[in-house]
């Protein structure tokens, strides 16, 4: 059998300070871990009162450089807070005016659909939907409204081109188009199915006949026929002003 080993007693005092000597070193690597964990980037993105923890010391006792780096993060953490209320308020606010804009769609729509029952009364309209569902809603009921009066108002345009083209042969001392936009106008019955067919048939684009334009149109064509009239006024009061006697048209004597 081997002989046992004596440990001398110098050698296990070398082997406890060696010991002792491995526990602070570790001790420092651990202190040195903290110390990195709270390094000049992380002092920087902290709030005052984590700084003032940090440092261990009353705000009395700071430094010249420790107290203008307390002021600088107060100052940037109020900054921060502002932002937060200014986001905040926002938020707010734009929420309130979707909710009124909610609301006054539902109402518009309500509206229309009272004003204008045929074929709108099944669209389903909520108090609960959102904006661009609402959005959709009007979308459809304007193109139903507009489809069910867009052939007058094509109708109207027809007129209005034919009385046009009525006034430019005029210019031209040319009668062979007098009277088209009345005989046009006399045939209303047996054209306008014929542009609703066209319409419900995709072939005449209605997407573009505003509320707006419809009205311009028909403003437009009620305008013409009232230049008209008062031209025959005029030519009218011209003839009787020429056949009466004593009115020039004859010669003295």
């Amino acid at each position: 059998m081997d002989a046992e080993k004596i440990i001398s007693i110098d050698e296990l005092k070398n082997e406890n300070n060696v010991n002792k000597s491995q526990n602070i070193s570790a001790d420092i690597v651990d202190e040195n871990i903290e110390l990195d964990e709270n390094d000049t980037d992380d002092i920087e993105e902290m709030t005052p009162a984590r700084y003032k923890k940090f440092l261990k010391k009353k705000v009395n006792t700071f430094t010249e450089e420790e107290k203008n780096h307390y002021n600088k993060l107060a100052q940037k953490n109020k900054r921060k807070k502002d932002k937060k209320e200014e986001i905040l308020k926002e938020n707010t606010e734009k929420i309130e005016l979707d909710e009124e804009k909610q609301s006054h769609l539902y109402n518009q729509l309500f509206v229309l659909k009272q004003k204008f029952p045929d074929n709108t009364e099944n669209i389903i309209i909520e108090k609960d939907m959102n904006i661009k569902t609402l959005e959709s809603k009007k979308d459809l009921i304007v193109k139903i409204i507009s489809d069910k009066h867009s052939h007058n108002v094509i109708f109207e345009s027809l007129l209005l081109l034919c009385r046009t083209g009525e006034r430019t042969m005029d210019y031209f001392d040319l009668d062979m188009l007098d009277g088209y936009a009345d005989n046009v106008d006399n045939h209303k019955d047996d054209i306008v199915p014929i542009l609703r067919e066209m319409i419900d048939l995709g072939e005449i684009d209605t997407s573009m006949l505003t509320p707006h334009l419809r009205l311009a149109v028909i403003l437009s064509s009620v305008a013409v026929k009232t230049i008209e009239k008062n031209n025959d006024k005029k030519k009218n009061a011209i003839l009787v002003s020429v056949s009466a006697p004593g009115t020039g048209g004859g010669d003295e004597k």
